[in-house]
């Protein structure tokens, strides 16, 4: 039950910087080799595997499952991610509660933090896009149990940080 939460969380949450604009045929296979790497990427980045002690490919869980950090590449411009993010979109059952745009290891980062209730808890989701290059974002997608920021918010930033595509 735990893993269809984290999976709605996840999904629920991407909407923040959702895609909405149709595809040509001419772009289908380039969309399709980015699909390919948006789920078969591997990434360096650094987690502290005595609080995310679950790994599953490029998703890291505490133990409880109350946690986790998620990071993807996704097929769109870090400009095009900026635009997405700063149209006024309502999602029902998230409630965005900061966005902005911030500068990590000199790269550009746009995040938002939303709040959602999911089985009757409140959950904080902090989303990540973080510049790669012209045709793709590396994002991230973190969520943790409101009230407990302190605790997982150092180790997110840390994350966030240290994102990158392995070579």
């Amino acid at each position: 039950m735990k893993k269809i939460l984290v999976l709605g969380l996840l999904l629920l949450s991407l909407t923040g910087f959702g895609q909405n604009d149709t595809i040509s045929e001419k772009d289908e296979e380039k969309v399709l080799n980015a699909m390919s790497k948006m789920f078969n990427s591997e990434f360096d980045i650094e987690i502290d595997a005595s609080v995310y002690s679950v790994n599953q490919g490029s998703s890291y869980f505490t133990e409880d499952e109350k946690s986790a950090i998620i990071a993807m590449l996704v097929p769109a411009s870090f400009e095009k991610m900026k635009a997405d993010m700063n149209k006024d979109k309502k999602k029902e059952g998230l409630k965005t509660l900061e966005k902005g745009e911030l500068l990590m290891n000199g790269k550009r980062v746009l995040f938002i933090k939303q709040l959602v209730e999911k089985e009757g808890e409140e959950y904080i989701i902090y989303i990540y896009c973080k510049e790669h290059n012209e045709e793709s974002s590396l994002t991230m997608t973190s969520f943790f149990e409101k009230g407990k920021e302190s605790v997982y918010k150092p180790h997110i930033d840390k994350a966030i940080a240290s994102l990158k595509l392995k070579e």
